[in-house]
């Protein structure tokens, strides 16, 4: 019996265009950023430009113009504040390198008046997490000190007995502590400070690809709306042309698949709302300045899983060391903590829950695994994904009695 391509064809149809796509997405991974932020503002500016038409009886495309000039303002705005605040105040930083390393000095002591006990783990911690290079040069210099003191023996209490300790052994192992105190918080804080000039130029160009993503984005999403009837009416004539069958199998599950992504981004919109409230809270109650702006960034960052939660309180440390010392500083991580426990264990499985129909614990489970599995990407589509498979796929009912958005019949 000989071969049919198209028998063949026939049998396997929706298993070879699936493929078929699959494969085109996996080429395309190099662009998933920019079609995926070319959707969100698709998505964003569809109402408002429904808005402009509706209640303000614009012609469509003058309300699409309004729409993207809004767009370009913000956008522009967040770049013309916000970047040059960020660099100012991480220039402030490095030109007050040495005042930060007397206050965590100061830091170290006041907590050794406090806690005796803590000086010997807190110095071996710092040690642990040097290299051996470092350690030496490190070991090299407090032998040299110590032979100043004329105390070479003895390297702390415990070498010392009762008898022994006087004021002035006493006094002479407490400057031999303070002059390894210096030591460590220099080698760290220089090494820390290599790192930031290493990295610098990485992120420089990060902010550079970011920059030009956006301009793209914005640029395929205006023109996409621009002629939305037109390219509306083409993508309808695929039922007529040669890839009909590529149209009939993939056209409704990719639109009702673009609807749950869609409403997943309104649930991280009211997310990024609550965030930018409880963060506004937090730097008004620690007395931050600039809380406007740095509540600003937390907005928009709030739209970056994981990432943004480090590039949102980079510049709210840099303000709170700059300002109020380390003590501030660390005020500020164990807020921005407390408030991403609350955002990754209470908003997302509650807010993703509501919008998406999801039980909660559900979502819980699909987040920590997708961002296990997928990184970045996983957080942000492994919500939206794993509702569509769970309730298109495989068809399994959702917790409530009303179906998210509008019914798709074949």
């Amino acid at each position: 019996m000989s071969f049919s391509f198209d028998s063949f064809y026939e049998a396997n149809r929706r298993i070879l265009i699936w493929l078929i796509l699959i494969g085109i997405l996996w080429l395309l991974q190099d662009f998933f950023g920019l079609i995926f932020i070319t959707f969100v503002l698709t998505f964003i500016a569809t109402p408002l430009v429904n808005v402009g038409r509706n209640k303000l009886k614009l012609p469509h495309r003058a309300s699409l113009v309004l729409v993207y000039i809004f767009f370009l303002v913000v956008l522009g705005s967040f770049f013309r504040y916000v970047t040059p605040s960020v660099i100012g105040e991480a220039n402030r930083f490095i030109n007050n390198f040495s005042e930060v390393q007397l206050k965590l000095i100061e830091m170290k002591r006041d907590i050794i008046g406090k806690y005796p006990g803590m000086e010997r783990p807190l110095h071996g911690y710092a040690r642990s997490i040097l290299d051996e290079d470092s350690l030496r040069v490190i070991d090299s210099k407090l032998n040299r000190f110590r032979q100043k003191l004329n105390f070479p023996d003895i390297e702390h209490l415990d070498d010392v007995s009762d008898s022994e300790i006087t004021e002035d052994t006493y006094e002479k192992l407490r400057k031999y502590y303070d002059r390894e105190t210096e030591l460590l918080v220099d080698v760290l804080m220089t090494k820390q400070m290599g790192k930031v000039r290493e990295e610098l130029p990485k992120l420089i160009n990060y902010l550079y690809q970011a920059i030009g993503t956006m301009s793209l984005a914005l640029l395929f999403s205006f023109l996409i709306l621009f002629d939305s009837v037109r390219l509306g009416g083409l993508m309808k004539s695929l039922h007529e042309s040669r890839l009909k069958d590529f149209y009939q199998e993939t056209a409704q599950p990719v639109i009702r698949f673009a609807y749950v992504v869609g409403r997943a981004i309104q649930a991280q919109a009211m997310i990024a709302c609550v965030n930018t409230f409880l963060t506004l809270i937090g730097l008004i109650m620690l007395g931050i300045p600039s809380v406007a702006l740095l509540s600003l960034i937390v907005f928009v960052c709030s739209f970056i899983p994981v990432l943004g939660v480090f590039i949102s309180t980079t510049p709210m440390v840099l303000v709170a060391l700059n300002t109020g010392g380390l003590t501030l500083a660390l005020g500020i991580v164990g807020m921005i903590t407390i408030i991403h426990i609350i955002e990754a264990y209470g908003l997302n499985p509650m807010i993703y829950g509501k919008h998406l129909k999801l039980n909660p614990v559900l979502v819980l489970i699909i987040l920590l695994i997708a961002y296990h599995g997928f990184g970045l990407w996983g957080m942000i589509l492994g919500v939206p994904v794993a509702y569509y498979f769970i309730h298109d796929v495989f068809g399994v009912p959702l917790w409530d009695r009303h179906r998210l958005g509008p019914k798709v019949t074949n």
